[in-house]
Parts: structure tokens; sequence; C-alpha cells
């Protein structure tokens, strides 16, 4: 027998890989940060560890991938709902970013998040945000995956004085994190209304530099749209596929108000999305065009925006928001599958960072992100299928065990390595002030 460092058994095995294979009673062996051998029994006869996980009556799976948020804005959760997208942003959020927002701030609201998003199962995450060098640091104590960008506007921010300021940082990120495991960095222009022409440029040119991912918000709002088609007569997807921005590397966030010929430009230059169902709806932006967008074999992931427009980092309710949502838009329940809706969540996600190579799927050779889900519960009693129950009926207090690259983050619900109590005074303290 071979030893190894980890071994996990549980009821199923969702590898989530090209075959979508479960397996039944199953086992996954880990060495280091590498996954080894999964299957069935048969492989505790080839492998021995003195660490253990039996998780029981439970669901092996990978880890979710948060494709879009801005982690350290859990400090806002709440502050300013029910109000449009402009409102919310220009009177409400905007001036208490001005106010709040620093280096302590984004390290202790990036805890927050962290803790959170563990607690659902969330074991990478792509962020949008200032100060993101702090956000970063969170993550790679706490022993997350992250791929962070430095937002990048036009105008003087809490972080920068200058958009140069703002690439500058971004491209000493680059270099900082080139060799990290867990830390990878994008570009990170917010938006065709903040960000000029130049800018925007700027920010392809660094990512072309590096062959990395740009992240960017497109078409969120009609209001974007009909801003855009005012000003230049074109939408904002063909405005920025004319100024070179669009390629297979651009992580397009929101994507809702675009036509036929926008969703024609994703597909002919592989653009990436991370779909916001929740965000969405709460702030009445509108309701992206799944059912086209996957008919066309675009790449569609799962993102939760930011807490204060959620307003959680909850990737099982955006699964579940996600298939309902464009069930009843298509008066049709056969689209959105949930074994669909669990791809987003996961190997799409993967897919999306461009990190299917190393994450999303149980398979041997790929890092080990991997979570658990407890089925002992009245409302996941009896279960039939794993991904129908993912989607339907598991909430984010199922998951009991997080592993990120080989190491067990959390256990039996406890975070590892993290005083929770002390994150949540630190967020009620600031909330008083």
């Amino acid at each position: 027998m071979k030893n190894c460092s980890l071994i996990i058994k549980g009821k199923y095995v969702l590898t989530m890989d090209d075959k979508m294979s479960v397996f039944n009673d199953g086992v996954v062996a880990v060495d280091d940060d590498e996954i080894i051998a999964i299957g069935e029994k048969e492989i505790l006869e080839k492998y021995k560890s003195e660490k253990i996980i039996d998780a029981g009556n439970s669901i092996i799976m990978p880890g979710l991938i948060n494709t879009h948020t801005h982690a350290a804005m859990a400090y806002f959760r709440g502050l300013a709902d029910d109000l449009p997208l402009p409102v919310w942003l220009e009177k409400h959020i905007w001036p208490a970013e001005a106010k709040y927002v620093n280096k302590n701030f984004v390290k202790k609201a990036s805890a927050l998040a962290c803790l959170e998003m563990i607690k659902s199962g969330v074991t990478c995450f792509n962020d949008m945000y200032f100060f993101e060098q702090e956000t970063a640091s969170v993550a790679s104590r706490i022993g997350m995956r992250a791929l962070i960008g430095e937002v990048i506007l036009d105008f003087h921010t809490p972080s920068c004085k200058t958009p140069k300021e703002a690439l500058k940082k971004t491209e000493e990120m680059i270099l900082k994190y080139k060799d990290s495991e867990l830390i990878s960095v994008a570009v990170a222009p917010h938006s065709i209304y903040t960000c000029s022409e130049e800018n925007l440029s700027k920010s392809k040119e660094l990512a072309d530099k590096y062959s990395i991912n740009l992240h960017i918000h497109i078409s969120e709002t009609e209001k974007e749209n009909k801003d855009c088609l005012r000003d230049n007569e074109k939408s904002p997807v063909k405005y920025l596929d004319e100024l070179g921005i669009l390629n297979n590397k651009t992580i397009a966030a929101h994507s809702i108000w675009l036509d036929d010929e926008d969703i024609e430009i994703y597909k002919n230059r592989q653009v990436k999305i991370s779909h916001c169902p929740i965000s969405n709806m709460k702030l009445a932006s509108g309701i992206m065009n799944f059912k086209k967008m996957r008919e066309s074999g675009l790449v569609i992931s799962l993102g939760t925006d930011g807490a204060a427009s959620n307003n959680t980092l909850d990737l099982f309710s955006e699964m579940r928001a996600c298939a309902l949502l464009h069930k009843v838009n298509n008066l049709n329940p056969e689209i959105a599958s949930a074994t669909e809706i669990v791809k987003a969540a996961t190997i799409n996600g993967a897919k999306i960072l461009g990190m299917d190579d190393k994450i999303g799927s149980l398979e041997i050779g790929k890092k080990a992100d991997i979570i658990t889900v407890n089925l002992n519960k009245p409302h996941l009693t009896p279960i039939y299928n794993p991904c129908s129950h993912l989607v339907y009926a598991v909430n984010l207090a199922d998951v009991e065990n997080v592993i990120v690259n080989g190491k067990l983050i959390m256990q039996n619900r406890e975070v590892l390595g993290l005083d929770e109590d002390r994150i949540l005074e630190e967020a009620c303290k600031f909330k008083r002030n």
C-alpha cells in the first residue's frame, strides 16, 4: 500500500469531469496538494494515510468557484437596499467608499468575506476592488485560492489617485504573485462608463503583456446600454470589440443587455461570462439571455457580485436562483438543468478563470480543492440525484469540510486558523461607527 497525505470517504463522489462520473461509497486520495486516486472502496486497498476524513453520508465534490465579487464590500452589506444600480452606486456606495475604505478596512472586511465564502463551500474567488493586495494577503493566509484585480477607474479612488497608479499597482502584484500557489492577478478596468478609451486600451495592453485575464463589468444595465448607443452609436460589446478589448481571457461580469450581434461577438472572441442572477434581480438590472448564450456555446459561470448588492456570498443560493430564474423566464422547466448549474459553479468557473487544468473537477493530477456536503439532514432526505440536491435543496450550512490545495481549512464547520468571533466582532464595531 502507498502512503498519501489525506484520504476522504463519503456516500457520493461527484467528480464534475467530462463524463460527470459519480462514485457511490467513493474515496479520494490526496498527496500533498494533488489528487492521486479517485474511485470506490478499492482505493482503500491501495492507499493509506494517517489523516482520514470519513464524511459518511455526504457528497464529496470540487470546491465552488465565485467568478465575480468585491470581497471587502461585505462591510457594506445592507447599507443601501431596494434601489436601482445608478442610485445605489452613486448616491450610497461611492460616498461610503470615499469615507471608509482604506487598507485596514479592506483587510478586515476581506477576512469577513473569506470566512463567509469558506463556510459556504467556496474555495476560489475572482475579486475586483481597492487595496487588493490586502485581500490577497488575507486569502493566502487563510489558504484560499483567489484571482485579484485592483479596480481601474478614471477618477481618484481610495487606493489610487490616478488610473496610471492603479495600472502600476496591478503590474507590481502580477510580478509579486507570479509564482504563488494560491494567488493570481487579473487586470480590472471597472466598466465603459468609468474608464476612458485610453485606460481601457492600457488595461488590455497590460493584460496582453503578461497573457492574463481582464475582468470587467459589461452591459449590466439598460442605462449603460442606452448611454453607449447614444454616445458611440453602438452597444457596449461592439464598443469594446472595436477597441480590441475582447478575447478569450476577458471575464465579462453580468452581460445582461446583449443583442444577437453582441452574443455572436462573444462567441467569436470566446469571451467568458460571470452570471450574477441574484444581484441582477435585486437591483432590477435585467435578466441575462441564458438560453441563447448556452445555445451559442458560450461558457457561463456564477458570481455573487459583492455582498452589498446580493446580500451574501453564497453560491448555493446563486445556483438555485439561476436555475429557477431562467426556467420561469423561458416558461420551460428543462432550461438550466441541475447538472448544468453545478457545472457553472465548479468546472465552468475554473474555465472562466483559466484554471481548469488545475481545479474545478476531481481528477487525478488536479489540485485538491474539495468540499464535503453533509446529507444527514431532514431537508436532504431522501436523495435520488446529487446534482439536483445541490441546486434545489442544499444550503451553505450543509458544507462540513473544505480542503484547498490539499490542506484542510474547514473541519466540521470550524474554519481553522481564523478567529471567527473576532472577525464578527470587528464587523459589528464598524457598523456601530
